[in-house]
């Protein structure tokens, strides 16, 4: 970093969009270099210019109550929970200077070294030991500051994060920025570890601090109602999390029972701006009151599910199913 004076910030919320508003609001309100430490509960975060609904397996997140979030960097999608990591190394820098991802990450390919784990950079901004991603990153420049932060991987369900990021984008066409799948380990298993994550984030800090000679800082009264506002207004926003997606269109037909329907969309700001739904069903009139009800709805479950309610179950499952 800079040679500035450095703030190294521990997070006490394992709250995703408590952590990406503290992320926004130290890149835009500070002036100093800051490291950041935190860790997320279950939650799926995708990058600012992805299309969500393509990105996420929506099914199984829903069962299993984990929520999405889009962060401020660009980028791919992940996964975090209580066992993974995520930094946070913002710095002020020169114009055309600010995103470098190998010197952003090389103190955290440092550190990881000196834990005894042999990380090395890859060639997708990600930290690999051996062939396996433990590591993906994103930057986000803000002036002349910029923000690189990404997750470890030290004791995640990896079943859960392949699961929550299986996806079926063939039924999308779209010019959003697409993830790449890699395979994955957990860090704690490389270096047969047994330390909570915790305390893997602490040696983490502790070594991040004394590289920067970082001073330990606490978040203000009035950073705190500015994380409380971002999460209010844009964070916990349907419109933030999956309305700011790129224009796309989709097309998906499922059969129940008898009938087959196929819908095809064309959604703006998270808004179907066009719907065709064809289906066999005998009763054309239904399929031309659910159209109607669907046009310039959210392309929204539960949203949807509700513009529905008064028509018969077989074609609520069918449309439903067909949308999604």
């Amino acid at each position: 970093m800079e040679h500035k004076k450095t703030l190294y910030v521990i997070s006490k919320s394992n709250d995703p969009a408590y952590n990406l508003a503290t992320e926004e609001v130290l890149l835009r309100n500070y002036e100093e270099n800051i490291v950041f430490l935190y860790i997320n509960k279950p939650s799926v975060i995708v990058g600012k210019h992805q299309n969500t609904l393509s990105e996420i397996n929506l099914s199984f997140l829903k069962s299993h109550n984990i929520p999405v979030y889009r962060r401020l960097s660009g980028g791919g999608t992940v996964y975090h929970d209580l066992g993974n990591i995520n930094y946070c190394l913002i710095e002020n820098g020169e114009a055309g200077k600010l995103v470098d991802f190998v010197r952003a990450t090389t103190p955290v390919v440092e550190v990881l070294k000196h834990l005894g784990i042999n990380a090395r950079h890859g060639k997708r901004n990600d930290l690999l030991c051996g062939y396996k991603k433990i590591s993906g990153n994103a930057c986000h420049v803000y002036k002349s500051r910029s923000m690189h932060h990404g997750t470890l991987l030290y004791n995640s369900n990896l079943s859960y994060l392949t699961e929550s990021l299986k996806t079926k984008n063939i039924h999308f066409k779209d010019r959003a920025v697409k993830s790449v799948r890699s395979e994955v380990e957990n860090i704690s298993r490389i270096i047969k570890s047994k330390k909570q994550t915790t305390e893997f984030l602490l040696e983490i800090g502790e070594y991040l601090k004394k590289k920067y000679n970082a001073q330990p800082w606490n978040l203000t009264t009035k950073d705190i109602e500015k994380i409380d506002e971002l999460i209010k207004n844009k964070y916990e926003t349907w419109q933030w999390n999956y309305g700011y997606s790129p224009m796309y269109e989709f097309k998906k037909a499922y059969k129940t029972g008898n009938y087959t329907f196929l819908s095809q969309l064309k959604v703006e700001k998270g808004i179907i701006q066009h719907i065709e739904i064809k289906s066999n069903y005998p009763n054309a009139n239904f399929i031309k009151k659910a159209e109607k009800v669907i046009h310039m709805a959210y392309h929204e479950k539960e949203y949807i599910q509700n513009c529905l309610s008064d028509l018969p179950s077989e074609i609520q499952e069918g449309i439903i199913n067909s949308l999604f």
